[in-house]
């Protein structure tokens, strides 16, 4: 007899949790539930990793074409890396040197392309044969060694003072187009 009132007693809990459960979908059925944005995914593209002493290079025919340090960065899925404190290091094959400093940027990890911006200070590059160019945003593309800013501008070398609004070089500073307000002083 218990067996049996034991049996019953199963059968009957599991008819009211189908009744609760049918009812439940009855009642929903036409009811949109939003998740929580708490559980949600930020919107665009996912942090893989964040990193401090964050260090990148491109080598060209076996040598250092250049290579990046930032002191901080945040890689993410769809390959940019956002940065802190750049450096950005340039060799050319005729042994001269050039540093690009920045506050912050972001860089495509693939391409090597990057846009650099200010901080406390300017963005800047400096030569190993004496040029300082400062500004407030630089972009480089790896590929063709060229930096460009629609920002105004300022360049120092021992033989000329240039400045305007808009530029673009490559980064040995062999060649400067200005856009807009040139004004130049050459020095001997």
């Amino acid at each position: 007899m218990k067996a049996k009132n034991h049996y019953f007693k199963s059968i009957a809990v599991i008819l009211v949790l189908a009744a609760v459960v049918y009812g439940g979908y009855l009642l929903f059925q036409d009811t949109e539930i939003t998740m929580p944005t708490l559980f949600k995914p930020s919107p665009g593209p996912r942090l893989l990793m964040s990193m401090d002493g964050f260090k990148f290079m491109r080598s060209e025919n076996g040598r250092t074409a250049w290579r990046m340090n930032a002191a901080t960065a945040d890689l993410y899925e769809n390959k940019e890396a956002q940065m802190k404190d750049i450096e950005i290091f340039f060799n050319s094959p005729d042994r001269k040197e050039a540093v690009l400093r920045g506050g912050s940027g972001t860089m495509d990890t693939v391409s090597g392309n990057a846009a650099i911006h200010r901080g406390e200070r300017e963005v800047r590059i400096v030569t190993s044969d004496g040029y300082l160019l400062t500004t407030d945003s630089l972009f480089w593309k790896a590929g063709e060694r060229l930096v460009w800013t629609s920002d105004p501008f300022k360049l120092l070398g021992s033989e000329i003072y240039l400045e305007g609004v808009g530029l673009t070089t490559n980064v040995d500073m062999r060649t400067i187009v200005v856009k807009n307000h040139v004004k130049a002083v050459l020095q001997e």
